[in-house]
């Protein structure tokens, strides 16, 4: 039986329902992650500044809620809490709770906060000496990168 008169047998509708189904399910047709600068205040949060971390996560953007810092890079951030005795969130898990983060590095600098773990998908990214809400990774935050 030929390609065409297979295609005939089939059907159209079907065919065309094969093919987007394929599409879909393929990884060449996943759409690339996206970055935001959310670093929208100048300066570093007063508890990230006088601490030895240089990237700090916020249980909330409001002020004075928990934190959690580090000075190096996380791959996946399953098994941290925030900070004991530091706000609103404290002892809550790190992971898909962060609200806000500040990055406490020269103006040079970058911090990242990535949607999942292995520092893939979606991110959000402050420059050095800035404090912001997170956008893409609003409580969705799985891992995070500090660029010195």
């Amino acid at each position: 039986m030929t390609v065409i008169k297979k295609l005939s047998t089939i059907g159209l509708s079907t065919l065309a329902t094969g093919v987007a189904l394929v599409a879909a399910l393929s990884p060449a047709g996943a759409a690339s992650a996206a970055s935001k600068h959310v670093g929208t205040i100048a300066g570093v949060e007063s508890r990230c500044n006088s601490s030895v971390y240089t990237l700090c996560l916020y249980y909330n953007s409001g002020a004075n809620t928990a934190y959690w810092g580090t000075s190096v890079d996380v791959s996946d951030l399953a098994g941290k809490t925030f900070f004991s005795g530091t706000g609103a969130g404290s002892g809550q898990a790190v992971k898909n709770n962060a609200a806000a983060a500040s990055c406490d590095l020269l103006s040079t600098g970058k911090c990242w906060i990535f949607f999942n773990h292995g520092y893939a998908g979606n991110a959000d990214y402050l420059n050095g000496q800035e404090t912001g809400q997170l956008s893409y990774t609003y409580n969705e935050d799985a891992s995070v990168k500090v660029v010195y």
